[in-house]
């Protein structure tokens, strides 16, 4: 069960690819989109990060920061965003091994990942908007993302 819309947003600090050490206080009084993904280097979370990357400007014009989460280590994450071109910050929830994802409700404990989820965070920090897929294998569409969007006003 993912966290429910107007919670307050579970507080985190997790390191990026440069293992710089990023929280979402970081981000007060901006929107946030938390894109959970199951595994990095895969076809559906590179498909899903690509149309993020390709279509950033749609987030930023509206003011939302993307933040990606996934339980692969940080080196992994660093080489798929330097591979790929990816802009926004990439956190790993590594270790604890998905403390993160199990606090917004998003992970998969048989699997040992996420489950491919949006979590979108308005201004004063309250869940907007969750969409989670029915199963790993299930992508999210670019339609998808900017449906959240929407829910944030943006």
């Amino acid at each position: 069960m993912t966290i429910e819309i107007g919670a307050e947003a579970p507080a985190f600090t997790l390191p990026d690819t440069d293992k710089s050490e990023v929280s979402l206080a970081d981000y007060e009084g901006k929107p946030v989109a938390l894109v959970f993904i199951p595994f990095a280097f895969t076809g559906g979370c590179e498909g899903e990060l690509c149309a993020i990357r390709d279509n950033y400007s749609q987030f930023t014009d509206a003011g939302v920061q993307v933040i990606m989460i996934g339980c692969d280590r940080h080196p992994s994450l660093a080489e798929w965003r330097r591979q790929q071109g990816y802009e926004f910050p990439m956190l790993s929830d590594g270790w604890p091994h998905g403390a993160v994802c199990s606090a917004y409700g998003v992970f998969n404990e048989d699997m040992g990942c996420a489950w491919r989820a949006t979590v979108m965070i308005d201004a004063e920090g309250k869940v907007a908007d969750v969409h989670q897929t029915g199963g790993l294998g299930d992508t999210r569409s670019i339609d998808d993302f900017q449906a959240s969007l929407a829910k944030l006003g943006a």
